[in-house]
Order: structure tokens, then C-alpha cells, then sequence
């Protein structure tokens, strides 16, 4: 994972206020200081009389790290330790979008919120049933500034603030008018991409009594295809330890006359081309047809957005205030979904009466032209003359949320409604219809050894799909703060508030698959709705001189699984000028997600390594996976510990330590494949073999499995020096993690997947190292960024022979390049990847060879901006 220059400064502001100089340690009771509220917490305080853990990313780090989208931004994060995807995840049923997931623990843990309040999530669910935010549909230049708190969150916000926050705080008020514009591109081709936008304002809420804040931002860039890059171009990574052919397909057109021995036809069809069995299956004879699917698998998709904010503020009274914010974004993304279908044993369709699947018969019937023998002969071929399969993603998003807030007679409070509504169309090109296919079986009409099929028949073959998602939000949030009393240590102070919303998720599927006719079709039905409802209380305490403790508690009630109750004490104790202690403990849930609880039938496919297969034992084996919703579920309970130190010796300089550790309880999760098929005696009701004893279904349900923990550090350091004409800057941030236990399947033992793939890659360390030197109107910043090493725990000796037990650790250096000599217009090179660093070889990366949670393929990159202000 690229990470950018950014963090150079924005991490200090992660040390939390207190790091930034000794006198923000020190409680000053003639300071005039307004009081404000951050992420974490209803009350309202001056800004230095709180330490949270919270890494704020203002809008001057964003404008120096030179990123053009909020994704790229926020995965480049420390505590972004793994599980969480993005645009690269094209096979995935949420393909086009991106998410991040603090402390590994996938998206649907971390909270994201605008302005404060929800998001509503994609109209599609991660990995069947992950519901998140996609971050591709919010507006990078509407952003003033981003909030991290790396600490659970629960007692304030309700559900999914488990691992912690990121809030997105937008721009309003804004006088004056900017526009921006880059060009950027990949040292190796592709990805040229092109961004532009504006934001201007009218109006002063101070001298006018009003404001609106206008921006308008958009990007298109190219497709990178795993062809356009010399790792994966030719799909054969035996020159690296346990690389296997992984790359490509040996199902060209093969007769399965004996299952356990495919031979080549007399004439490859298409751009399939006669290997040795050998080298698919070690120490098999014969050949097959086979083919480089390299061209056909999309690492970047190609993207148009057009994304659109509008904040308005209209001063009432003295002391009361009307506001709004609007945002919309209207998203594209294509790309190659796969090589054209391939059909053969285990091939299926749907059965809407019965909600499973149904085999369809591969097999050339007697009589047929291409069938000279007695009785039906099974095959396995390829439609090259059909094309490639390709998917486009459409999608709409808009929230809206207006409010009144009053501020005065000591009093702040706020009310607001929202909606928001994430709208999303799938399109993909190039299936098979069944009953064609059916059809021409039987009447030979489709030459399937010597091709030179007329354009009637294949146009006969070819089915488009189109499936709709649909998310939406709608909330009502009241809440109120004051000082109840001016006490010798500081106020004592008090929030407490309600909130009532709505969920709905609608994903559905295309007509052709509902009604069986498309082959090999994957599903992903999701239909439920919910309400619910919470009030909660804040008290902040200030006990002794520098010794401040945070009370908070929230309860929600879920008319799905029931209700929630969440505690949360904290406190922060600044001791001296230098020094400054804080921690928590709090209780958090997660309620499950609509995809978990409500009516959902999910048909996708995967891989395992089978031990038992009859041809290839321990060999890498496609399935068809089967899992519906559960109704019985309960939430995700999780007991919060954190704890910190912050030491600033002098001005600039600071190092915090913060420990951090999660227990999560009845965690929902499907049982683990791999462990299923690996243990057969245990689960034989689950899975499905065909006649010759290969794998062919699992099926699964969720459940709340038991527990999962984690724990570990973040160090943040930084230092910061004046010069005789210049300031150097240097910042570095680093994250351990520990532990993260979780059993494979309910009942069993934990596993520790830290520094291991086997519950998703997490490596033990993440670090950046930044250097920023600003000298007249320029400013030059270098970034290193690492991952390291983490064990192979899912591909083995037998499935990949000669693997490394590790995967190696991964460093990168990021440049950038900013000058301001040109008045109000400032120019901005950043250079990502400077060494063209490829990631470390993974075998259980399969096609693509590395982890896509970590890392990506655009190698060099370079981008170069323009901003003007007037």
C-alpha cells in the first residue's frame, strides 16, 4: 500500500492537541478559548482542555499530500491494518467501491460520518454481507477537514464505532473562490487519469447572516488490466517460491470422458493453446487446452465521478442558527469481469422455487456432429466467440440534512433530519443463456471443436444482466450540552440527547438469473428494514487539579435483534508542562447487518485446498458457495481498553504511545471454508461432491460465531524545527499489532492471525516516516512507508510446492513537490512510488499473485496539480 505525504504534519495533529506544545498541556483559566466539540463526544470544550485519541488530517494536509480522492487518502493509514477493500476488489459483489477498516477488523467496524451524522451505506454489501460506506461517493475537495479517533465509540454513536470514527468534517463559510486541476498517469502505462474542480462561496454568516458554499469535483482515469503490468502479464509465477500457472485457465475445451483425466480437443477453440497436464496438476500425463486469462482480469476499473456539495447557513437570531449540507455524487466504473464463461462439470443455474441451484448437464449427446462414439461425452470448453465478460457499476448517491442549533444562556443544543440514499445499477455483458445452450446440445448447432459459428447462433448464446442495489438512511437527531457547574478544577459539564433512524437495503438480482436462464449466475439477494431507536447521556468531571473523567452512556433499542447498552469512562491527567496520561474503558456493539439478519440468499463462488479431492488432492479447488440470512442473530458485543502517553518536551517536539485492545463477543460470520473441507467428518452435511468425488457446494449460514480479540500500539512522534529562512519537519507514525484471535468456526479454538493471512493478511507492523522541508515558497517532503512480513498460513507445501513460509515486507518511498511563488496559484508535483517497488509475491494472491487488502500494482505514479484562489 502506497502511503502519501499527508501524514507528514496531519499525524502530529494525531498526538492530539497536547502534542503540539508544552502550553496546550497546561490548563489556562484566562485563555478566551471557544468552545467547540470534536469527534467522540456531545460536550462542547475548549480546545485545550481535552486529550483524545484523534488524528486530525486538516485542509492544508490534504491539499500538500496531492491525493485527488478521499480513498487514497484514508487507506494510506496506520491503523488501517487489513480486511478492507477498494476499487481493486472488481470481483466482489461491491465492485467500484472502497472502504477502510480501523485495526483490521473489516469496514462494518469502523464508523464513518459526515458533518457528525450517518452516511447511508452502498447499496450492495462487501463480501455478501458487510454493509459500509462508500468512500468513492464522497467529495475530497468539500473536505475542510478528516477526524480519526482510534478508540471505540460506541457510548456516543450506537452501533458499528467498535474499532473507531473517521469523521468527515466539510467546508462551509467560505468566502472566496478556488479552482483545481491535474493530470496524472503510471510510469509503467495506464491509468492516466484527469481531475478538476471548484469551490466558491457567498455570503459571511458574521457580516451577512448567511452563507452557501458551493464545490464540484471530478475525475476520470483509465483501466489497468493485469496484462498492463509485467507481474502479472503472463500469469505463470513458477520462477517465484510456491508460484504455481495460477494465472491461467486450463478449461479451453477438454473431453472428460474419464473426469479424472481431461484431454485436449484435436483443436484448441480460440486463444487457448495445448499445455501438459503437468503443468496444472503435478505428475499428470497428457495435455489440455489452456489459456492466458491475464487479459481478461481488471486491476484498476476504469472511473468517471461527478460529485457536487452545497452548505448553507443562515443566522435566525443572535443565537440561533439554521443549516444544511447537500451532497451527490453520480459514479461510473467499468471493467473486465472475467474471461468469456467457461462451462463444464459443476456447472449450475438458478431454481427460484426452491432457492438452490440446479446441475446442468455438460455433455455432447449421442448423434451430436462432434460426438462419434455410443453414449454422451462430457466436456469443458470456453465461449471465446461470445467475448469477455465485462461489468459496469452505476451509481447515485445523495444526503441531505438540514438543522437548527441554538447557542446561549449557557445553553448549546441541536436538532436535524437527514436522508440519504446510496442507489447503485450493475450491468454485465456476455453471459450464456441457459436454454440456448440446452438447445444446442441437442441440435448441433453450435460447432463447439472447429468454431466458424455464424453470428445468429452466438448472438442466441449471449445474455446482458442487469441488477439493481438500493441503501437508504433516514435519521432525526436531537441533542443538547451545557456547564451545570463552574467548578475550582474546570466545569462540570453534561450532554444528552436522542436519535431515532431508519434503515432500508433493497440488492436484488436480474430477471435472467431469478428465472434460471443465466449460467453460473452469482446472487447476492438482500431485502430488510429496520428502525431504531437511542438516547444518551455525557458527564465530564473534573475531579482534581489536571485530572479530567469522562462518563458516557448510550442505549438502543433494534426492532430486528433487541437492544444495546453502552458505557464508556475515561479520563486524561496533564502532569506538568510536559506530560499528559489518558485511557478508557468502554463497552460497544455491532448490530448485525441487513445482509446477516434480515431475508438474504447469497450463490458465490470460491477456492480451497482440498484435501480429499480425488484427482488433485491438496490442490487449490474452485466451489459454489451457499449462504443465506438468520434472524435468530444477536449483535457483536465488544469491551474496549485503551491507554496513553504523550510526552512534549519543548516546543515541536512530542511522542505518544498509545495501547489499545478489543474483545469482541457472538462475532456473525459464516464458518470458515477451508476449515469445513478440512475437517469432512465434522461437516459432511454441509458439503456437496460430485459423482466423481470432487467438490462441487458448501453451504453456510451465519452465525454468531464467539469471540475475536485484538490488541496492540501506535507510536506517533514527531519533531518540528525552525531554521535560519526554513522549518524541517518530521513526523513518523507506526502501528503493532499484537494479537487478533478468532476461531475458524464456532466451537472451535482461536486462531492468531497477526502477522498471518489466515483471517485476512495482517501484518504486525505499519509505519510511515515523513521528512518535510519548507523553505520560501517551495516546500519538498519524502515519505517511507512499511509493511512487514507476515506468514503463509493459507497456501501449503502440497498446494504450492516450494513456498516460503513468509510473505516478504514491503517498503516505499512517496516525493512531493509543492511551489507558491506564483501568488495565489500554487502548483504541486507528488510522485507515488518513487522506485517502482512491486509487492511482495503472495501464492495465496492466486491470479493476481499479491494481497489486494495491502497492496496494488500501479507502480509509479505521478501527478501533477494546479490550484488557483481568487
Amino acid at each position: 500500500m502506497k502511503s502519501k505525504f499527508f501524514t507528514l504534519s496531519t499525524v502530529a495533529a494525531g498526538l492530539i492537541a497536547a502534542s503540539a506544545s508544552p502550553a496546550l498541556l497546561a490548563n489556562d483559566a484566562s485563555s478566551e478559548l471557544e468552545r467547540i466539540s470534536v469527534t467522540g463526544s456531545y460536550i462542547k470544550r475548549a480546545q485545550n482542555e481535552d486529550a483524545t485519541p484523534l488524528q486530525i488530517i486538516d485542509a492544508s494536509d490534504i491539499s500538500a499530500s496531492g491525493e485527488i480522492t478521499l480513498t487514497d487518502l484514508l487507506r494510506d493509514l496506520t491503523v488501517n491494518t487489513g480486511n478492507s477493500y477498494d476499487e481493486q476488489y472488481t470481483s466482489s459483489f461491491s465492485a467500484g467501491s472502497a472502504s477502510v477498516g480501523l485495526r483490521g477488523l473489516s469496514p462494518k467496524n469502523t464508523l464513518i460520518l459526515v458533518n457528525g451524522q450517518r452516511v447511508s451505506n452502498y447499496g450492495f454489501a462487501l463480501g455478501t454481507q458487510d454493509t459500509f460506506v462508500d468512500l468513492n461517493a464522497l467529495p475530497l475537495g468539500a473536505v475542510e477537514r478528516i477526524e480519526v479517533l482510534k478508540d471505540g465509540a460506541s457510548a456516543v454513536y450506537g452501533s458499528d464505532a467498535i474499532a473507531g470514527v473517521i469523521n468527515i468534517i466539510l467546508r462551509n463559510n467560505v468566502q472566496s473562490t478556488q479552482f483545481r486541476a491535474g493530470v496524472g498517469g503510471a510510469s509503467e502505462g495506464s491509468l492516466t487519469q484527469y481531475s478538476a474542480g471548484v469551490i466558491s462561496g457567498l455570503g459571511d454568516v458574521a457580516d451577512d447572516g448567511y452563507n452557501l458554499t458551493f464545490s464540484y469535483d471530478y475525475l476520470t482515469r483509465e483501466r489497468l488490466n493485469a496484462d498492463d503490468r509485467d507481474f502479472t502479464r503472463s500469469g505463470d509465477f513458477r520462477d517465484k517460491p510456491g508460484g504455481r500457472l495460477a494465472g491461467w485457465s486450463s478449461q479451453g475445451g477438454n473431453y472428460l470422458s474419464d473426469p479424472q483425466n481431461p484431454q485436449a480437443f484435436e483443436n484448441c477453440p480460440g486463444l487457448s493453446e495445448k499445455r501438459d497436464r503437468s503443468d496444472f496438476t503435478p505428475g499428470a500425463d497428457g495435455q489440455v487446452c489452456a489459456f492466458n486469462a491475464q487479459p481478461y482480469n481488471t486491476l484498476q476499473p476504469e472511473v468517471e465521478r461527478h460529485q457536487f456539495s452545497l452548505q448553507g447557513t443562515l443566522q435566525l437570531t443572535d443565537d440561533i442558527q439554521a443549516y444544511s449540507d447537500f451532497l451527490y455524487s453520480n459514479n461510473r466504473s467499468s471493467h473486465v469481469f472475467g474471461a468469456p464463461l467457461s462451462v463444464g462439470a459443476g456447472l449450475r443455474a438458478y431454481n427460484q422455487e426452491t432457492g438452490s441451484l440446479v446441475d446442468i448437464p455438460v455433455e455432447l449427446p449421442v448423434g451430436h456432429p462432434d460426438n462419434p462414439g455410443s453414449e454422451p461425452l462430457p466436456f469443458e470448453y470456453t465461449f471465446f466467440d461470445v467475448g469477455e465478460r465485462v461489468k459496469a457499476n452505476k451509481q447515485d448517491f445523495h444526503r441531505f440534512l438540514a438543522g437548527v442549533n441554538y447557542r446561549g444562556l449557557d445553553w448549546d443544543w441541536s436538532v436535524n433530519v437527514l436522508n440519504s440514499q446510496s442507489r447503485q445499477r450493475e450491468y454485465v455483458d456476455n453471459f450464456i443463456n441457459r436454454y440456448t445452450f440446452e438447445n444446442v446440445l441437442a441440435n448441433g448447432e453450435y460447432d463447439f471443436f472447429n468454431g466458424n459459428n455464424d453470428a445468429e447462433t452466438i448472438e442466441a448464446l449471449r445474455i446482458d444482466t442487469r441488477r439493481p442495489g438500493f441503501y437508504e438512511l433516514n435519521s432525526i437527531n436531537a441533542n443538547a450540552s451545557t456547564i451545570l457547574k463552574e467548578l475550582d478544577n474546570g466545569p462540570l459539564s453534561v450532554a444528552f440527547g436522542v436519535d431515532w433512524r431508519e434503515e432500508e437495503m433493497d440488492a436484488g438480482t436480474s430477471p435472467e438469473v431469478l428465472s434460471g436462464t443465466e449460467l453460473r449466475p452469482a446472487i447476492n439477494l438482500v431485502k430488510g428494514k429496520r428502525q431504531v431507536a437511542a438516547g444518551f447521556v455525557e458527564l465530564d468531571v473534573p475531579v482534581v487539579e489536571n485530572l479530567n473523567v469522562n462518563l458516557a452512556g448510550r442505549y438502543d433499542h433494534y426492532d430486528d435483534f433487541g437492544s444495546a447498552w453502552s458505557p464508556k469512562v475515561a479520563f486524561h491527567y496533564v502532569l506538568g508542562d510536559d506530560w499528559l496520561l489518558r485511557g478508557s474503558w468502554s463497552r460497544g456493539f455491532r448490530a448485525p447487518s441487513l445482509p446477516e439478519i434480515a431475508e438474504s440468499n447469497t450463490i458465490s463462488y470460491g477456492s480451497v485446498i482440498d484435501p480429499n479431492d480425488p484427482i488433485d488432492p491438496g490442490v487449490r479447488r474452485g466451489f459454489t458457495q451457499v449462504r443465506t440470512g438468520n434472524s435468530e442473530l444477536d449483535a457483536e458485543r465488544s469491551t474496549n481498553l485503551n491507554a496513553g502517553i504523550i510526552w512534549s518536551p519543548k516546543k515541536g517536539a512530542s511522542i505518544a504511545v498509545d495501547v489499545f485492545e478489543i474483545e469482541q463477543d457472538d462475532i456473525i460470520a459464516p464458518d470458515n471454508a477451508q476449515f469445513i473441507v478440512n475437517n469432512e467428518e465434522l461437516y459432511a452435511d454441509r458439503i456437496q461432491r460430485d459423482d466423481a468425488g470432487r467438490l462441487q457446494i458448501i453451504s453456510n449460514q451465519y452465525r454468531n460465531q464467539g469471540t475475536r480479540s485484538t490488541r496492540g500500539f501506535d507510536i506517533d512522534a514527531n519533531y518540528q524545527v525552525q531554521l535560519s529562512n526554513s522549518t524541517l519537519q518530521l513526523q513518523s507514525t507506526w502501528s503493532r499489532l499484537l494479537e487478533y484471535e478468532q476461531a475458524l468456526v464456532a466451537g472451535q479454538e482461536p486462531t492468531d492471525g497477526a502477522g498471518g493471512n489466515i483471517l485476512g493478511a495482517l501484518p504486525k507492523w505499519k509505519g510511515n516516516s515523513q521528512l518535510r522541508w519548507l523553505v520560501s515558497d517551495w516546500q519538498w517532503g519524502v515519505s517511507l512507508n512499511y509493511t512487514s512480513s507476515y506468514e503463509q498460513q493459507v497456501a501449503t507445501q502440497s498446494s504450492n510446492p516450494g513456498l516460503d513460509e513468509k510473505v516478504d515486507s514491503y517498503w516505499q518511498v512517496d516525493s512531493q513537490l509543492v511551489y507558491q511563488g506564483f501568488g495565489d496559484t500554487q502548483l504541486t508535483l507528488n510522485i507515488s512510488n518513487l522506485f517502482d517497488e512491486q509487492p511482495p509475491f503472495d501464492p495465496a494472491g492466486g491470479a493476481y499473485g499479491y494481497d489486494m487488502t495491502q497492496y496494488n500494482l500501479r507502480g509509479r505514479t505521478a501527478n501533477l496539480s494546479i490550484v488557483h484562489n481568487f
